[in-house]
C-alpha cells in the first residue's frame, strides 16, 4: 500500500479516536452531573443518541475510507468526504439542541463545561474533511486510470462502471442513513405502545435484507430482484415523505416539537440518498447485458482474459496487457 494510502487510514483512524473520545467525555460528564437525565421518554435521550449516531458514523466513516484505499475505489473515498460532512452537520445541529435541552431543563453550568469539548468534535471532523477534500482533487486525476485498469479503454465500460460503482457507495450510504432514522424516531419520537412503533422497528432488519438483495443483484445483474428494488426505493420515499408530513402535524405537536428540526433534516438528508441511489439503480439497471459483469469478473479473477474478452491477455506476472494484435 503506498505511503500516502496509508496516511489516509491513519487520518480517518484518529479522526474516529478523536471523536470517540470526545463523545464518551461529554456523555459521561452529563450522567455524572445531571440526576435523571433519562427519566422522560423523548427529549432528554437527546444526548444519548447524538452521542450514538456520531460515535458509530466515526467508526463508519473509517470502514468506508479503509475500504475504499484496500479496493482502490475512488468514488467510495470520494464519498468518504460527503459521508464525513453529514456526520459533521449532525454534530452541528446537537450542539444546538443540546443547549437548548441544558438550558430549559437542567444546568446552564453543565452546558459550558461540555461546550468547548462539542465544538473540538466538530472542528475534528471539520478539519479531516478539508485536508480529504483537497486530496480528493488528486485522487479524482487518477480516476481515469484506476478505471483503465480495471475495465480497460471501452468508453461505455467505463461509463457503466462509474454508475456500477456509484451505486455501490449509495447502497453503503443508505444502510447508515435508513437506520439512523429508524432508531433516532424509535428512541426520540415513539413510544412502545404507539401504533407506528412495531412497523419502525420492522424496517431496520428490512433495510439490511433489501439493501444486501439489491448488492446481489446488482453484482449478478438480476433484472427482476433490481426492479424489486426499485419499486421498493419509491415505496420508501413515501414512507419517508409520511413521515416528514406527521411532522407538521398539528396533532403531533406535543411528540415532534422539541426533536423536528432534527428529524426533518435527517428525514430530507434520507429522501435525497434515495433520489440518488434510485436514479443510479435505473441507470444500471439499463446497463445490465452489456458485458460489465464479464469484465469486473475478469478484474476478479474469476474468469479468464481469453473466455470471453479478446482485448487483453495475461502475461507470466499476472499482469493483464491489451493485445495489440488482430
Amino acid at each position: 500500500m503506498p505511503l500516502v494510502n496509508k496516511l489516509c487510514c491513519w487520518l480517518a483512524a484518529a479522526q474516529a479516536a478523536a471523536v470517540i473520545g470526545l463523545e464518551t467525555a461529554i456523555f459521561v460528564y452529563v450522567l455524572r452531573n445531571i440526576d435523571g437525565v433519562f427519566n422522560s421518554w423523548s427529549s432528554d435521550k437527546g444526548i444519548a443518541i447524538y452521542f450514538l449516531l456520531l460515535v458509530i458514523a466515526a467508526m463508519y466513516g473509517v470502514f468506508l475510507l479503509v475500504g475504499g484505499v484496500m479496493n482502490g475505489d475512488t468514488i467510495q473515498i470520494i464519498g468518504f468526504c460527503a459521508f464525513n460532512l453529514f456526520a459533521m452537520s449532525l454534530g452541528i445541529f446537537r450542539f444546538f439542541q443540546i443547549k437548548e435541552w441544558l438550558f430549559y431543563k437542567f444546568k446552564d453550568a453543565v452546558f459550558y463545561q461540555i461546550r468547548s469539548q462539542m465544538i473540538a468534535s466538530v472542528c475534528v471532523m471539520a478539519g479531516v474533511s478539508v485536508v480529504f477534500g483537497v486530496m480528493s482533487y488528486f485522487w479524482y486525476t487518477e480516476f481515469g486510470w484506476e478505471i483503465y485498469k480495471r475495465v480497460g479503454a471501452d468508453m461505455k465500460i467505463r461509463r457503466m462502471y462509474i454508475n456500477y460503482r456509484a451505486l455501490v457507495l449509495l447502497l453503503k450510504m443508505d444502510f447508515f442513513v435508513f437506520v439512523g432514522f429508524a432508531v433516532t424516531y424509535i428512541i426520540l419520537i415513539l413510544k412502545t405502545n404507539d401504533p407506528e412503533f412495531g412497523i419502525t422497528v420492522a424496517f431496520v432488519p428490512m433495510t439490511l435484507t433489501v439493501l444486501t438483495l439489491a448488492f446481489w443483484a446488482l453484482r449478478k445483474e438480476s433484472v427482476g430482484t433490481m426492479w424489486v428494488f426499485v419499486f421498493l426505493l419509491c415505496g420508501s420515499t413515501a414512507y419517508f415523505v409520511f413521515k416528514c408530513a406527521r411532522m407538521y402535524d398539528p396533532k403531533q405537536e406535543a411528540k415532534f416539537s422539541k426533536q423536528r428540526p432534527m428529524m426533518t433534516y435527517y428525514t430530507v438528508v434520507s429522501l435525497v440518498v434515495i433520489a440518488a441511489t434510485l436514479q443510479q439503480a435505473v441507470t444500471c439497471l439499463a446497463n445490465f447485458g452489456y458485458g460489465l459483469k464479464e469484465r469486473i469478473e475478469i478484474t476478479r479473477g474469476k474468469r479468464s482474459d481469453m473466455e470471453q474478452i479478446q482485448d487483453y491477455y495475461v502475461n507470466a506476472a499476472g499482469d493483464r496487457r491489451m493485445n495489440l494484435e488482430g
